[in-house]
């Protein structure tokens, strides 16, 4: 038999290392020019900056600015309606466009933006309602709390609002009013929301207001968690590189991922223990009509929220689950205490920064005093619903200073979006930014940048119609805000407390606050004078 020896045929088909080299570059670079190409033509009709059609880098550095709001809106005047934010993705600012993104049954779910903020407990992912990218899941976790968050629910709760506003305004009374100090308005207003969502949470205040300091420093902490999420949200798999990396979270992550989530694990623990932790401290409250108010350790005749979701607990085992009941606490902290305090700041520096509206609604609140229909010192529920320019001035604050500002993404579905001349392929990025739409003059007028309550108080019963349609401070659709008819009940209640009380101004009247925005928006610099109002 002859053998016939490969090697030098093998030897005359060696590749050269050099050759090799350049092969694999040739294949990276191929890969490379396919993959820019066809970004680029997917979404090419639609105009944005330059990187934006490329890499999701773009995005991520405007939001780590925390100027995006104004970025977004300097953006949508120069390139239109639509605007390209990133290589899938484009913010959608046009008229009459929400209810086909938002609207019920319409097939739009949340983006893996949404998957950023969600909580990790015991090495599972436990995302809230606001948070799951799963619609099953949102109505699982939905149905059972609904009906606590009800207005007339809520209502039943009003003592407990009063309870701790009364606390505020001693505390006002103490430090600011009677020595002349300048307040951080804005920081006071937060301590009220964390403590009002504690006392409709755990029936206690969390002793912001009593101890004038920033307990367990919770309100830094759901600042971090903001800019950490809002930031990681722009380009989703950094996240699984990091915070949520299989390998970090079995060796290196604590059993409760969230600060926030570990501050209301440890309330629970108290309510379970039968322990208040750390007591609130009595204060002692010269002014008898608000030391009526107050109420030392009084359970509301409904039960508070945790008491519900640990019923639910109870009689839903399979369904609201010990790491539920930890999830839907960690919903109402961050939620209820940040947005919240952000929509009361910026009420009351639109009003100070505009005197005839706060003279205005300070005769509204006068003459409603005289003739016997508004409370003092502090207003119910019913009253202030009668204040037409009240709501009207709580509805622009909502309008201009939207809590959160970012867009509120979605994917587009099987059937694709067609806008004008535009068509938005399925599996595209699409969302409507409150702080932009807010400000478009088809919608609201040409002053639609401008403070003007007037606006909401129309003969035209239609544009009003037509300008509440477009809000989007709470959301649309099913995933409207369940915490919406808090952050009304509170907003309507503790405005007319503080102003039938004190005389205001800011302590800077040229100065202009700080806007930081890290999808949630946060001022910085309301700085008051705070005086008593003369009889």
């Amino acid at each position: 038999m002859m053998f016939i020896d490969p090697r030098p045929i093998f030897a005359r088909l060696s590749i050269s290392s050099e050759f090799t080299s350049l092969l694999l570059r040739a294949l990276v670079f191929l890969i490379i020019v396919y993959q820019v190409t066809w970004t680029f033509a997917s979404l090419k009709d639609v105009p944005g900056p330059f990187l934006a059609k490329f890499t999701n880098l773009w995005r991520l550095l405007v939001v780590w600015r925390r100027d995006s709001h104004d970025t977004y809106l300097r953006l949508h005047k120069q390139y239109g309606d639509l605007l390209r934010i990133g290589p899938n993705c484009v913010s959608i600012s046009k008229p009459d466009m929400i209810s086909t993104i938002y609207g019920i049954n319409k097939g739009y779910v949340k983006s893996d933006f949404y998957a950023v903020w969600q909580n990790v407990i015991r090495g599972k992912r436990s995302p809230s309602l606001v948070f799951t990218t799963d619609e099953q899941q949102h109505a699982l976790l939905r149905r059972p709390v609904a009906g606590a968050f009800a207005l007339s629910t809520l209502v039943e709760f009003e003592p407990l609002i009063d309870s701790t506003t009364a606390v505020f305004l001693t505390r006002l009374d103490e430090l600011f009013a009677s020595t002349g100090k300048v307040c951080d308005l804005g920081t006071w207003l937060q301590w009220l929301a964390f403590d009002v969502i504690g006392e409709l949470t755990f029936s206690k205040r969390l002793g912001f207001l009593e101890r004038a300091e920033d307990v367990e420093g919770i309100t830094k902490s759901v600042a971090a968690n903001f800019d950490r999420c809002s930031v990681l949200g722009q380009m989703p798999w950094l996240d699984l590189l990091t915070y949520k990396n299989p390998i970090y979270l079995r060796f290196f992550a604590k059993p409760v991922s969230s600060p926030i989530v570990s501050f209301g694990q440890r309330r629970l623990e108290e309510r379970l223990n039968d322990n208040d932790g750390n007591p609130e401290t009595k204060l002692e409250i010269p002014d008898s009509a608000l030391r009526s108010k107050v109420l030392h350790g009084a359970l509301p005749s409904k039960p508070d929220f945790l008491s519900r979701f640990l019923a639910l607990h109870e009689e839903q085992p399979d369904v609201v689950t010990d790491r539920q009941v930890l999830v839907y606490l960690f919903a109402n902290i961050n939620a209820g205490s940040d947005t919240i305090g952000s929509t009361l700041r910026a009420v009351f520096y639109y009003l100070l920064k505009n005197r005839s509206s706060l003279d205005k609604l300070g005769k509204e609140l006068e003459e409603a005093q005289r003739n016997g229909k508004l409370s003092v010192p502090l207003p119910t529920w019913p009253e202030c619903q009668a204040l037409p320019y009240l709501n009207a001035v709580i509805k622009e604050a909502l309008r201009l200073n939207p809590a959160l500002a970012l867009p509120m993404e979605r994917v587009v579905p099987a059937s694709g979006l067609q806008i004008g001349d535009t068509f938005l392929p399925p599996g595209t990025i699409v969302g409507i930014n409150p702080w932009v739409l807010h400000r478009d003059t088809r919608i609201f007028g040409t002053d639609a940048e401008e403070w003007q309550p007037q606006r909401w108080l129309s003969d035209d019963a239609e544009k009003v119609k037509y300008m509440d349609h477009h809000l989007l401070s709470f959301g649309a659709g099913k995933r409207t805000c369940l915490g919406r008819n808090i952050a009304m009940l509170e907003l309507a209640k503790v405005v007319p407390a503080l102003l039938l009380r004190y005389e205001m101004k800011l302590a800077r009247p040229e100065a202009k606050w700080k806007l930081v925005n890290s999808w949630a928006v946060r001022q910085e610099g309301l700085d008051v004078v705070v005086r008593p109002r003369e009889s």
